[in-house]
């Protein structure tokens, strides 16, 4: 199984969502030898989490080279499909509620969604922004992980097809647990056919 990943909240969030965010991975990545392979996408690595992954055979990391690096954020969401077919990533999973344009029917997706308020988001570019990406993610994912039943709820409310919709999570959301990881691993399964 070889799962992309947008790393952005592993490689630069030193909040809760990046805590979350290393722990999903390490937790997949830890112990499941040629099962698993990760493929981490980041706009660029800040330097204390830069050897995070080196341990793990199975997890590589892309970041943009050459003139991408002059327009990061537009290779994460623009850019990033010849990589993930040249690297024959079979799914993609948003793990900032977000996924790059253009996936189309290239790569299987799953999208995490935390909530659909935008209240650490500061200019009213950014909510628009911020809210144009999400709507899409969420329109275009096969699946959508909601981390509560609290948050399964606003996405149906906000017109999420409910047969999309899966949650898992814990009492704290915030919380990686392996079972967590495994339910992952079943949807992952499902989606590509590999129950």
């Amino acid at each position: 199984m070889l799962v992309g990943f947008d790393a952005n909240n592993v490689f630069r969030n030193g909040g809760e969502m990046g805590d979350w965010a290393r722990s999903l991975v390490e937790r997949m990545a830890s112990g499941r030898g040629s099962k698993f392979r990760a493929v981490l996408f980041a706009t660029r690595i800040k330097e204390e989490y830069k050897s995070i992954y080196t341990s793990f055979a199975n997890v590589s990391t892309f970041v943009p080279t050459g003139k991408s690096k002059l327009m990061p954020s537009t290779w994460m969401r623009f850019g990033i499909g010849p990589y993930l077919t040249g690297e024959r990533v079979q799914l993609f999973h948003g793990l900032n509620e977000e996924l790059p344009y253009g996936l189309g029917g290239k790569v299987k997706t799953v999208v995490t969604c935390f909530g659909l308020k935008e209240h650490y988001k500061t200019s009213l570019m950014d909510r628009l922004l911020w809210k144009k990406r999400v709507r899409y993610a969420l329109e275009s994912a096969n699946v959508v992980v909601a981390v509560s039943e609290k948050v399964k709820e606003e996405l149906l409310a906000a017109g999420v097809k409910g047969e999309k919709v899966v949650v898992i999570g814990t009492t704290n959301p915030y919380e990686v647990t392996d079972e967590m990881a495994e339910k992952y691993l079943e949807v992952y399964g499902r989606l590509m056919g590999k129950e």
